[in-house]
């Protein structure tokens, strides 16, 4: 016993080559092509008559082993195999039989049926591209395989299914110089007007490149485009041609025949919304952005759970300056697919751009919930909590996603991750892991300048190894050499040294290279250092300076304070600093 079967069309059961199935009228040739056209003229000879009787009763045997094909197939296939012997010449009987020999696992007989049949149909391409398939996949026999493709070819020389089956025969029989060459062949029959021969010349083209591993080779790619807008040309009233130009000319980024492809197309299927979709992203890829957003918007009026019609809205929006726009777009395509979790962080990046970070932190907690194994989502969210100065929950974030990354994802610790975890926790005020922090991301780049600078700034504020902060900030500075941060904190480590003569240069200097924009800590330090020196005017200009701009320190209105009342006692500090 075999498995049950239903009679339907003959679908494709190659691997990789093509054996093709009879065509959409197939079922009703099994019956209708047995009648012979309805009874003989009276005038007709007996043999003919004979000949008639005997197509009627295969065409009744046909029609009895459909109806019992559910209940018995085995009994269905008895009486098809009857009706092949009645009249062996029909094609789309003989092919069925085959297909149900192989799938009995009789190769033999299935061959038999179809040799048979194409005695008798010496025209019929897909009996002997049937034999071929037959030839190659079941028996690995690739020279008749090539004998019965070539008759096929001689009888369809306008189909693109001989050379299909030629070039995987040549290609598994490692022959690809062949290959190359039918291809060739098959591209010189420039008079061929069907549409469906250059889009599947265009498929084998691309296909060669990807077997050969030239598929960025732009002259080949060229071939294929060239076979690509003819099958356009030729199939401008064929939409199954056109979706496969357009995708090709989609995914090559041959922006101008994708949209005009797409345009054909949606005349002969406007509710196509994957090909409108394309023709959006193809027209925004273009810089028409108006006709762009209208066809997103139909798209999404006539499919609202469009996932990608939102996301290029959104898009879209984002590149013409529309922040809270593209925010709604892409908040509505997430709504849609919440298993991605780039397009969180696209939202909470948005949400930041348009000023909503408690929006975004909302966002981001929803994603961390969801996806507990990324380690990107928390060291996100200390970033947003960072800018919301929230820094004790910053660095638990942060934590968080250390160790995430030690278990899930080592690669994710790198120096710009240790980076961030040592500012979060000296923001939070957790100094020895913050010098922990930036002493591993130095281990892994002792050149990482921001570092370098970072903690040598924190040990200077600290009053802490004065020594090796000097020694860290001067490799930084001999990095970036014109960097005010980097100069204001060699400064500030020599003052706390007591070395306020030294001092003095680098942080004139860090003030007028920030000058254009000025920084209130550089212009603070630079009054405490001439405060230090006896230069009183000095001091007190700078630290007006520094008491004028936003983030200018608690301490500079005291010192302000007191320097107008006449209390500072920087003289006999001035005459003891070290020249």
């Amino acid at each position: 016993m075999f498995a049950p079967f239903r009679l339907r069309r003959v679908a494709s059961w190659l691997l990789y080559f093509l054996v093709f199935c009879p065509g959409p009228q197939a079922l009703l040739a099994l019956t209708a092509g047995l009648g012979g056209g309805g009874a003989p003229p009276p005038a007709r000879s007996a043999v003919l008559e004979e000949g008639a009787g005997r197509r009627a009763e295969a065409m009744a045997r046909v029609a009895t082993g459909l109806l019992v094909a559910e209940n018995d197939p085995d009994e269905s296939f008895r009486h098809y195999r009857r009706a092949h012997d009645l009249d062996p010449s029909q094609v789309s009987l003989s092919l069925e039989i085959a297909r149900l020999h192989l799938q009995r696992e009789e190769v033999p007989e299935a061959l038999a049926v179809l040799k048979d049949a194409l005695k008798l149909n010496p025209k019929s391409a897909s009996l002997a591209l049937r034999i071929a398939g037959i030839y190659v996949v079941s028996l690995r026999k690739f020279e008749p395989a090539e004998r019965y493709t070539r008759q096929a070819l001689g009888a369809d020389p306008d189909g693109i299914e001989p050379y299909q089956m030629l070039f995987s025969i040549y290609r598994a029989d490692g022959r690809p110089g062949e290959a190359v060459a039918l291809l060739q062949e098959a591209a010189r029959r420039a008079g061929n007007q069907n549409a469906a021969f250059w889009a599947g010349l265009g498929d084998l083209s691309i296909r060669q490149s990807v077997m050969d591993g030239h598929l960025r080779d732009s002259g080949k790619a060229t071939l294929a485009l060239g076979h690509y807008r003819k099958a356009a040309e030729l199939g401008r009233q064929d939409p199954a041609v056109l979706l496969r130009a357009l995708n090709f000319f989609f995914a090559g980024n041959h922006l101008e025949d994708a949209v005009a492809t797409a345009r054909r197309l949606l005349v002969l299927q406007p509710s196509a919304a994957q090909s409108r979709e394309k023709l959006a992203l193809a027209l925004a890829a273009l810089g028409r952005e108006g006709e762009a957003q209208a066809e997103l918007e139909a798209v999404t009026a006539e499919n609202p759970a469009s996932l990608l019609a939102y996301r290029a809205h959104g898009e879209l929006l984002l590149k013409r300056g529309d922040a809270s726009g593209a925010l709604e777009k892409f908040e509505k395509a997430l709504l849609l697919h919440d298993e991605d979790p780039r397009l969180y962080l696209e939202i909470v990046g948005l949400c930041v751009r348009t000023e909503n970070p408690e929006r975004a932190a909302s966002w981001l907690s929803r994603a961390r919930e969801k996806f507990t194994t990324l380690p990107d989502l928390p060291f996100y969210e200390a970033q947003l909590l960072g800018h919301l100065k929230r820094w004790r929950e910053a660095l638990n974030a942060m934590d968080v996603a250390a160790a995430l990354a030690a278990r899930y994802q080592p690669s994710f610790l790198n120096t710009e991750f240790y980076f961030q975890h040592g500012v979060v926790a000296e923001r939070a005020g957790q100094h020895e892991a913050a010098v922990q922090h930036f002493l591993s991301c130095l281990e892994m780049d002792d050149r990482h300048a921001a570092a370098l600078n970072y903690l040598g700034y924190l040990w200077a504020e600290r009053g802490e190894n004065l020594a090796d902060a000097e020694k860290f900030i001067r490799r930084a500075l001999a990095a970036e050499p014109d960097n005010a941060a980097y100069l204001d904190s060699l400064g500030w480590t020599l003052y706390q040294q007591g070395r306020y003569h030294e001092a003095l240069e680098p942080l004139e200097r860090a003030a007028k290279i920030s000058s254009a924009s000025p920084d209130p800590t550089i212009e603070e330090h630079l009054g405490d250092v001439c405060e230090k020196l006896g230069r009183h005017k000095e001091a007190v200009q700078a630290w007006e300076r520094a008491a004028a701009l936003e983030g200018a320190s608690e301490g500079v209105a005291g010192k302000l304070q007191a320097a107008r009342a006449g209390q500072s006692g920087s003289s006999a500090e001035a005459k003891a600093a070290k020249p």
